[in-house]
């Protein structure tokens, strides 16, 4: 039983690209003009190659005042390789990072919150097989938690009332105050009551839950058959 909204729900669907042969200044303006951390960089046909962030094209500024050398692999001695390739790097192909995380249109958002907190990147391109249909960020995540209250209270009814537990309306009641759900009434099995509160946490936005739902017959009710 899964209520949590999907990735494809949420995500940026409009993403500005790059090719292999988009120059360094026309990186730059993409990231300035367009208010974005970082550009991914596709194939004509839309496939994800890699990405260029602020930080990569930073690195150039970073390094200005040491003595690269013109061409010469021998450089000061707190640079790194990588960090040579992209301070002298003057195309998309040159400055990106190949294969970024990704994830899936139909990734919920607590398994695409835990990606992007153990992996510490700040978003995470949204393939389609091997094309590039979006992108999710930290901010995308977090803007869940806007919901209204009355918003809120409507998801739950549907979702988890309606849709999952099939409970009588008139002997359940969802009340929300600033994200929290308080859960009244009764449920048929006791075994619902819990399943309950686990779905309403499910609910995109949900701050947390108060359940003092009360139920007729101990145990769980008769499970589907197949």
């Amino acid at each position: 039983m899964r209520t949590s909204t999907t990735v494809g729900r949420i995500m940026t669907r409009e993403v500005i690209t790059a090719t292999p042969a988009t120059p360094f200044k026309d990186l730059i303006g993409m990231i300035v003009t367009n208010g974005v951390s970082a550009v991914p960089v596709t194939t004509p046909e839309g496939a994800l190659l890699g990405v260029v962030t602020e930080a990569d094209l930073l690195c150039r500024q970073a390094h200005q005042d040491d003595q690269l050398g013109a061409g010469c692999p021998h450089f000061a001695g707190h640079l790194t390789r990588e960090d040579w390739r992209k301070a002298a790097a003057q195309t998309a192909a040159t400055l990106m990072t190949a294969a970024p995380p990704t994830t899936t249109p139909g990734a919920t958002l607590p398994e695409v919150a835990r990606m992007l907190t153990t992996s510490g990147v700040r978003r995470l391109f949204v393939l389609d097989g091997e094309q590039l249909v979006g992108v999710v960020a930290r901010r995308d995540l977090l803007r869940t938690f806007l919901r209204t209250d009355e918003d809120l209270r409507s998801d739950v009814d549907r979702t988890v009332f309606d849709d999952a537990l099939h409970a009588d309306k008139n002997a359940v009641l969802a009340s929300v105050e600033r994200g929290v759900v308080l859960l009244t009434g009764r449920l048929e099995y006791e075994a619902d009551v819990a399943t309950a509160e686990r779905l309403v946490l499910a609910v995109p936005g949900v701050v947390g839950v108060k359940n003092r739902m009360d139920f007729v017959w101990q145990g769980q009710g008769p499970q589907p058959v197949g």
